[in-house]
């Protein structure tokens, strides 16, 4: 129950920026999510064991958004962003020669604070990206909203088939309760999704794609969410945090999203590409 009041609270102010605020209402919403999602990543590697750049790396995280914002909206280059984890990986570096005798943390401290940005700034950007590009399908809010279906479909079919039918695990040394079952059930509320998809949200655009659209963006989200149970596995704990009642941390609830925002942006790259 706790769980599903989280969403009924969540789910319409999110629906309301996505769709209704201007590009710069989202970009905000994005920053927001990314301090929370990067500062609970942040502190999984720290209980691993690994000394990242905290501060710096939000700093390099707002900075790096801000850039993908610029260039969607023709303000900066498209070549910003790059520049931005270059400079960070420098940065990184120069601030670890300040360990002195701590000197062996400074590669793995570097390492994960980059990955960091990767796994959850540049791919949480993505969609900011994709949410001001118009295609000839229909605006690019559609997708953004094409995609969170998709993922939560997924989510909730994986987890009812599963709790259902479940019986023969996926990956037990990663999450004991993940089933083959639950992830076909997952895969199944994809396709699910991407028909309500193409339905409501984009009706000009070709059923067969959106399946196969649907279908690809389900599979790489559930792998997203193996690996964020990985991360919290090493790290040992359950949850990324307590932030959202019911769902966890930030991190729990968009882990799918991350993976599945690089393969939409690459999927209306191609498309635009064609046209």
């Amino acid at each position: 129950m706790m769980r599903v009041l989280t969403a009924l609270v969540l789910v319409p102010i999110l629906i309301a920026i996505v769709g209704y605020a201007p590009p710069l209402c989202f970009l905000l919403l994005v920053c927001s999510a990314s301090v929370l999602a990067l500062e609970e990543y942040f502190s999984l590697a720290a209980r691993a064991g690994l000394e990242v750049f905290r501060m710096p790396g939000h700093g390099s995280s707002l900075l790096l958004l801000s850039s993908l914002y610029g260039s969607a909206t023709k303000v900066t280059s498209s070549w910003t962003a790059l520049l931005i984890l270059v400079t960070s990986l420098l940065l990184f570096f120069t601030l670890g020669l300040r360990r002195g005798n701590r000197l062996p943390t400074v590669l793995p401290g570097v390492a994960a604070t980059l990955l960091g940005l990767f796994y959850v700034s540049l791919t949480l950007g993505l969609l900011v990206v994709v949410q001001i590009s118009p295609t000839s399908w229909g605006p690019g809010k559609q997708w953004v909203f094409f995609l969170l279906v998709v993922v939560w479909f997924g989510d909730t079919g994986a987890y009812y088939v599963g709790l259902a039918l479940g019986k023969h695990p996926l990956a037990p040394l990663i999450s004991p309760k993940k089933t083959i079952e639950g992830a076909l059930g997952g895969l199944l509320g994809n396709v699910l999704a991407a028909i309500l998809g193409k339905q409501i949200l984009l009706p000009d655009a070709p059923l067969l794609q959106l399946l196969v659209l649907g279908l690809l963006l389900g599979v790489v989200s559930q792998i997203g969410d193996l690996s964020e149970s990985a991360l919290k596995r090493g790290a040992g704990v359950k949850d990324s945090s307590n932030l959202l009642p019911g769902h966890g941390g930030m991190l729990d609830r968009i882990d799918g999203v991350l993976f599945a925002s690089p393969v939409m942006f690459g999927y209306l790259a191609l498309l635009q590409g064609r046209q």
